[in-house]
């Protein structure tokens, strides 16, 4: 089985012409769809105070809204036939697309 990674940003319309061609290729190739969205890492990750708690509240929640939008794609997929996982990962999103593609 072929494996095809997607990422997906959630800014515009491009993560949905993405799945549309990943779905194409996946049915036609029985490929499972890797879909991946990089977070950028949380402040304390990268040296920085985490704030108040409620910035760290709104920054939970904004993790769980792109956690379930990830999942409702891969439920569309799953729906449509095509195998599908989710991953929601943080760091570097150059490298954390690169490091994931090489798995």
């Amino acid at each position: 089985m072929k494996n095809i990674l997607v990422p997906i940003d959630f800014e515009g319309n491009a993560s949905y012409l993405l799945l549309g061609q990943a779905y194409e290729i996946a049915k036609k190739f029985d490929s499972k769809i890797w879909l991946i969205h990089v977070a950028a890492p949380d402040p304390d990750f990268v040296g920085y105070e985490a704030g108040p708690q409620y910035i760290r509240d709104k920054r939970a929640e904004e993790l769980r809204i792109e956690h379930k939008k990830l999942q409702r794609f891969t439920d569309e997929l799953h729906e449509k036939g095509v195998q599908a996982e989710a991953l929601l990962i943080f760091g570097s999103t150059v490298e954390m697309i690169k490091t994931e593609a090489q798995k």
